[in-house]
């Protein structure tokens, strides 16, 4: 259950924006799989504003989501985003204008963000190697 709530907080931090309340009890995760299932998920009215679309979503659910994670090859593979049973009701938003300079600063955001991801995710990796390997100087050291 520590495992679930972990893997559910690190996906508030990337679906929090889309969706409301995710919990670990709508989390099912099959590690060797790679597969992580979230079933049940009820979208925040603002989920699609940052698109500027001329509609504002009034209701959205997600009946299942499943994040396929090739956790032995993550660098070579993709990650697999399945959405089941998406239903949104909107309406026309007639408060929205084009802003181009709005969406090319968007644009240099989401690069920004894909960058800091994969930064935090090398630094992970090396993290780990350092963490498991011991030189044979440092063993001599110690001894």
């Amino acid at each position: 259950m520590v495992f679930e709530s972990l893997v559910a907080d690190l996906l508030n931090k990337y679906l929090g924006q889309y969706v409301k309340n995710l919990d670990a009890s709508q989390l099912k995760i099959g590690i060797w799989g790679g597969n992580v299932v979230l079933t049940e998920l009820d979208l925040k009215d603002t989920a699609l504003d940052y698109l500027d679309l001329p509609i504002k979503v009034v209701r959205g659910y997600l009946g299942r989501l499943v994040l396929s994670i090739p956790w032995k090859n993550l660098y070579t593979e993709s990650t697999v985003v399945d959405i089941q049973d998406l239903h949104l009701v909107a309406k026309p938003n007639f408060d929205i204008k084009y802003n181009e300079e709005k969406e090319e600063k968007s644009k240099h955001d989401r690069k920004q963000q894909q960058i800091q991801n994969i930064e935090e995710a090398r630094q992970r990796e090396e993290e780990k190697k350092k963490g498991g390997k011991i030189g044979r100087g440092e063993v001599r050291d110690r001894v």
